[in-house]
């Protein structure tokens, strides 16, 4: 008599088991090769200028991935992309992108709006913009409850209120019959995170949470992130282009430029060395304490068009070590252990 033996997986019963694909073991969030183009021509998406050529990043749970670059280089396009959300005349032509092993890119839209806000969500750069002004924002809220789960319109209301408590807006209950504008940029922000994260997800995307907020309060959205994220072993991919903020949070960064990766690395590491010189300009921009009255170092220049992108580098124009190598672009190598850097002069940064 031969012995049988059960097969099932320990997370057959995890609720992404249904989609093909499905791995627990794989990262929460894998990005690779990912291309995003809009359209040079009205009805053909996706025909015309690359805005993210080539962008491959994961992350680990519990940890916190930044992606920084100067506005315009594709970091809130390329999360844009992982979430199914891109705007008009823009189009994938290229990559994938993978939650626990489940292409996203795949699945149709009713596969994706059962994943979206349940296992990966986004908190939106403008709260104000992102949150409907005629709806109370427990409503709103709700409604996150009420489109992944069978709650009674009482019990979401109830679960949103529990949110709102969650992210520290003081009177929960009573605040949550009031509007988007009755609130404060950093208390929308707050209403922001509490519908990202109202269902636990596996992972957050950040887009640029603090903008427009006071140190206070951008100290203060950081520090709610960072018990949250820990609270639920939440993986976090952090937008910015501040860069001391991401000093602060971040266990790995990718910095972009021009729609490409630049350079990715553990923080301690890109900070203490950086191995390309976009990334040295972007360090060396943060004021620093004792630097009172002095001129800060400004990057010259202006990124290139993606309609007409320059011969090679893309950042060569703007940089004081380009030579003849730099015609060739340059691909993203191994500078160190996980280490990357996308430069043909990465040792004279790096001074090594």
């Amino acid at each position: 008599m031969t012995a049988t033996t059960d097969k099932t997986p320990a997370d057959a019963g995890h609720p992404l088991a249904r989609f093909p694909g499905y791995d627990p073991a794989a990262p929460p969030l894998e990005v690779t090769d990912l291309r995003v183009a809009f359209a040079d021509r009205p009805g053909r998406p996706g025909s015309g200028s690359v805005v993210v050529d080539g962008v491959s990043y994961r992350t680990e749970a519990g940890r916190t991935l930044a992606v920084v670059g100067e506005s315009g280089c594709g970091k809130s396009l390329t999360a844009r992309a992982v979430m199914g959300i891109l705007p008009a005349g823009a189009q994938v032509t290229g990559g994938s992108v993978r939650l626990h092993g489940i292409d996203l890119l795949g699945l149709d839209r009713r596969a994706l709006a059962r994943i979206r806000g349940r296992h990966i969500s986004m908190v939106f750069q403008d709260a104000l913009s992102a949150l409907n002004p005629v709806l109370p924002v427990g409503f709103q809220i709700a409604e996150v409850f009420r489109a992944h789960g069978d709650l009674t319109r009482r019990q979401a209301e109830r679960q949103a209120v529990r949110m709102l408590d969650r992210v520290r807006i003081p009177e929960a209950a009573r605040r949550a019959g009031h509007y988007p504008h009755q609130f404060s940029g950093g208390m929308r922000q707050r209403v922001m995170i509490a519908m990202a994260l109202a269902l636990n997800p596996e992972v957050v995307i950040a887009d640029e949470p603090t903008t427009a907020l006071d140190v206070t309060v951008q100290a203060q959205i950081m520090e709610l992130l960072a018990d949250l994220q820990a609270e639920h072993s939440v993986s976090l991919v952090l937008i910015s282009h501040d860069m001391g903020i991401v000093a602060n949070a971040a266990d790995r960064v990718v910095v972009m430029y021009a729609g490409r990766v630049a350079e990715q690395a553990p923080a301690e590491d890109l900070y203490g060395r950086p191995a390309h010189p976009y990334t040295r300009a972007l360090l060396d921009a943060i004021p620093r304490r004792g630097s009172r009255g002095r001129p800060l170092n400004v990057l010259q220049g202006a990124p290139p068009d993606p309609a007409d992108p320059p011969q090679g580098c893309s950042f060569g124009p703007r940089c004081a070590l380009a030579g003849e190598n730099c015609r060739t672009a340059p691909p993203l190598h191994a500078v160190a252990p996980h280490h990357a850097s996308a430069c043909h002069h990465w040792k004279e940064v790096a001074g090594r």
